[in-house]
């Protein structure tokens, strides 16, 4: 699947991006954006007000935002990119209560680190080496493995394709709340996106 622009007539929407970390996430889909000339005017990453991070926290920026917004309409996206890592139980209801309000839910597992290895590693590799890839700090050993530059985007960039194949592969129930194994929603996010180059 390569994505190319397209001609075809688009739903006229915003889509607002709100994110758990403050930035890792942030950076790349504001680079994303960049990357795939991507109109500011349809696409924007909301900046935190607070620190806090958890679902919860971020379902009420985005409540706030939604309600205070004076250029919504009908057809506007409001995403969370959330990580299932620390949260337990609290991350059912806050996936059961984003859902509830009709916002999309990128859930990444165990953190967003999943999604950028995905674009250099496919599905059965990640499953072989998912002893190995328990936490953050664990993928991030993984990603370096590369020789990337880990804050330049660019080099993900172009694997995207990948990303989204790899994603899909491991998400074959994405209409349940939660991802069963190690992966990354964030594709569904991509996918959307990619209707705007």
């Amino acid at each position: 699947m390569s994505y190319a622009r397209k001609s075809k007539k688009k739903i006229p929407r915003r889509i607002y991006i709100f994110t758990e970390g403050s930035v890792t996430e942030p950076k790349y889909f504001r680079e994303f954006i960049q990357y795939f000339k991507i109109s500011q005017a349809q696409v924007k990453v909301i900046d935190r007000e607070s620190t806090a991070s958890s679902p919860e926290s971020v379902i009420k920026e985005m409540d706030y935002y939604k309600k205070s917004n004076p250029f919504k309409t009908k057809n506007d996206i409001y995403c969370m990119v959330i990580d299932t890592d620390r949260w337990g139980k609290n991350l059912k209801v806050a996936v059961d209560d984003a859902r509830q309000r009709g916002y999309l839910v990128a859930l990444s597992n165990p953190c967003f680190e999943i999604w950028l290895l995905m674009h250099f590693q496919d599905a059965d590799t990640i499953l072989k080496n998912v002893n190995l890839l328990k936490t953050k700090a664990d993928i991030n050993t993984q990603i370096h493995s590369y020789h990337i530059n880990g804050k330049n985007y660019k080099d993900y960039f172009r694997r995207i394709d990948s990303a989204v194949e790899t994603a899909e592969k491991l998400d074959p129930k994405p209409q349940q709340r939660l991802l069963q194994q190690i992966g990354s929603r964030v594709y569904l996010l991509v996918n959307i996106l990619m209707e705007y180059i």
